[in-house]
C-alpha cells in the first residue's frame, strides 16, 4: 500500500499548530534552526530521515571534492555516517526522490 500525500488543508493546520507551539517555546524570535530543532526533538523528523537528508546533501558536496568519482564519495559517506557503502547508494538513488513536493503534498 502506497503512502498517501497530505492534503494542503492538513498541512496548513499543522503549520498553525507548530507555529503556536514554537512561538510558546522560543518566543517570536524563533529562527529556522529553532524550528528544525523542535521538530527533531518532538520526533516529527525521524533520525533516519535526518541522516538520509544529510547523506544526500553531503553527496553533492563530496562528489565535487572527489572530482566526480562516486565510488570514493560513497566510501567517504559510509565512513562519516557509519553505514555501508550500499546503504549510502540506496539513500542517494532512492531516497532523494522522496524529497520532492509532489511526493508529500497533494
Amino acid at each position: 500500500m502506497a503512502i498517501r500525500q497530505n492534503k494542503e488543508e492538513v498541512v496548513a493546520e499543522f503549520l498553525e499548530l507548530m507555529y503556536k507551539d514554537i512561538k510558546t517555546k522560543f518566543s517570536d524570535d524563533a529562527g529556522i534552526k529553532n524550528v528544525v530543532y523542535h521538530l527533531v526533538e518532538i520526533g516529527l523528523v525521524e533520525p533516519k530521515r535526518l541522516r538520509n537528508y544529510m547523506i544526500i546533501s553531503d553527496f553533492q558536496k563530496m562528489l565535487k571534492d572527489n572530482r566526480g568519482h562516486s565510488t570514493h564519495t560513497f566510501m567517504d559517506l559510509s565512513i562519516k555516517y557509519d553505514v555501508s557503502d550500499r546503504t549510502c547508494q540506496n539513500v542517494v538513488y532512492k531516497e532523494s526522490k522522496k524529497n520532492k513536493r509532489k511526493n508529500n503534498i497533494r
